[in-house]
C-alpha cells in the first residue's frame, strides 16, 4: 500500500460517514452507530493530519531505511492512532489495518533493539489484561508499548524486564521521540512471564520477557 492509496481510503470513508447516526448503547450512552467498526478512525482524518513530516526528520528516517508509508505509520502509531493497530479482527470492507500493521512491523525491524538493561513501564488502559496469576505466560497478539520512564500514573501498570539477548523490544524513540515519551515497543506476538503482582488500589504486574 502507498501513502496516497491510504489517503484515498480515508477520504472515501469520511465522505460516506459525514452524517453518522447516534444510537444508545447498552448502558444508555449516546454513541456513533459505527463505534464498533475497526476502521471508524478513518472518518476523523488522522491519516492526513499525520502526513506532514518535517524535511529534516524525513531525511533522518530515510537514512534508517524507512519508506514513505513506513514513516507515516510511525507517526500514526506514536500519534493519535496507536489504538488502530491493536485490532485483532478486521472489517471485510476495504480495511487498511493489515497493511498498516505490516508496515509498522517493518518499522520495528529497522529500529534499534532495546539494550539499556533497565525495566520498562506500561501504564495500562481499559483494554489491557490485568487478571493474571503469578507464573502465567502472556502472549500479546498486538504491540506492547512501554516507556523507559516511570511517570507515576495512578493506573494499573506492567513493569517488564526485557530479555538480555534477542529481545523483541525496539527503541522507537531513537527514530522519533514523540513528546519525549521514550517509547519502547515490543513486537506482535511477544511473550511475557508474570513473576509478581502487587494488588492494591491499582495492580502492578511484574513480567519478564521470555
Amino acid at each position: 500500500m502507498t501513502v496516497q492509496e491510504l489517503l484515498n481510503i480515508e477520504k472515501v470513508y469520511a465522505a460516506e460517514h459525514k452524517n453518522v447516526q447516534y444510537v444508545y448503547n447498552e448502558v444508555g450512552e449516546l454513541v456513533p452507530s459505527n463505534i464498533d467498526e475497526d476502521i471508524n478512525f478513518l472518518e476523523k482524518g488522522y491519516i492526513g493530519r499525520h502526513n506532514h513530516i518535517k524535511p529534516d526528520k524525513k531525511k533522518q528516517l530515510e537514512m534508517k531505511g524507512l519508506s514513505d508509508f513506513e514513516m507515516l505509520m510511525l507517526m500514526c502509531f506514536e500519534g493519535f492512532l496507536s489504538y488502530a493497530f491493536k485490532w485483532n479482527s478486521y472489517d471485510e470492507r476495504n480495511s487498511p489495518i493489515p497493511e498498516m500493521c505490516e508496515a509498522l512491523d517493518n518499522v520495528l525491524e529497522k529500529s534499534p533493539t532495546y539494550d539499556e538493561g533497565s525495566v520498562l513501564y506500561r501504564f495500562c488502559t481499559s483494554d489491557d489484561q490485568v487478571d493474571f496469576q503469578i507464573e502465567d505466560i502472556y502472549e500479546a497478539s498486538h504491540y506492547v508499548t512501554t516507556t523507559k520512564d516511570n511517570w507515576g500514573k495512578d493506573t494499573n501498570m506492567y513493569i517488564i524486564t526485557p530479555k538480555k539477548e534477542n529481545s523483541n523490544a525496539r527503541s522507537l524513540y531513537k527514530l522519533h521521540n514523540h513528546g519525549n515519551e521514550n517509547q519502547v515497543t515490543f513486537k506482535r506476538g511477544s511473550k511475557f512471564k508474570v513473576t509478581n503482582i502487587e494488588d492494591g488500589q491499582r495492580k502492578i504486574i511484574y513480567m519478564e520477557e521470555v
